[in-house]
């Protein structure tokens, strides 16, 4: 029995019922078509499987490689790849196929899938939160945003008045400045540790030294 899985054109595709199923992060993160990723990406594949892993292999485009799952519970099972040559900037694509001992095949594609690193750093879309508002104290507001490569990013939040309230770094490959969607958290307080009142405070996303279009926006707190 085999079984295709595509991720393309924004959903998935089943050619066949199986008991045999695949899912993957990149660097961390779930990856939906045209999404960005990194020259070097680390590629974690879970698979669900009612019997053990027979053969397995990962393309990344036309490049092949083994995979080595080891189980991690009785149905589960884990493996990992790094691509170590930098992918070129362009569309690229992801192929994993595996067959098991009950002799069920499973073939997942992942496309497309975009190396941006040539480009000046952008957001695509816009940089969103929330909750908006929140309430510090009992809750903390999630600030979203995709960025089109690794960079190393400052957020900076500021009252109206324009002073600065807070600045959070993160640097790149990790979650804040990972190529991707990256999630990101603010408190509700000061550098100093302090809550801030009640009102609205805009937020800048600078990457790599430069402000990032699509990367502002505002934050209201409202304690109740």
């Amino acid at each position: 029995m085999s079984l295709l899985i595509v991720l393309a054109a924004g959903a998935f595709s089943l050619a066949q019922a199986s008991s045999l199923d695949i899912s993957i992060k990149i660097n961390g993160i779930k990856p939906y078509p045209g999404d960005p990723i990194s020259a070097t990406p680390r590629i974690e594949v879970t698979l669900t499987s009612s019997s053990a892993v027979q053969s397995a292999k990962i393309s990344v485009d036309s490049t092949s490689s083994n995979l080595n799952f080891a189980a991690t519970d009785i149905y589960r099972y884990l493996a990992t790849h790094e691509v170590t040559a930098a992918l070129t900037d362009g569309n690229h694509a992801i192929t994993i196929e595996v067959t098991n001992v009950s002799n069920e095949a499973l073939t997942f594609e992942a496309m497309p899938l975009y190396v941006q690193s040539a480009a000046e750093v952008i957001i695509q879309g816009f940089a969103l939160n929330y909750p908006n508002p929140f309430d510090p104290g009992v809750q903390s507001t999630r600030i979203g945003y995709t960025l089109s490569k690794p960079a190393n990013v400052k957020l900076n939040i500021f009252d109206l008045a324009g002073n600065l309230v807070r600045k959070i770094s993160f640097a790149a490959d990790q979650e804040g400045g990972r190529a991707g969607y990256n999630e990101v958290s603010w408190d509700g307080r000061y550098d100093g540790g302090n809550y801030v009142g009640n009102g609205i405070y805009p937020f800048l996303i600078i990457a790599n030294r430069k402000v990032v279009p699509n990367g502002i926006g505002k934050i209201t707190v409202f304690k109740q």
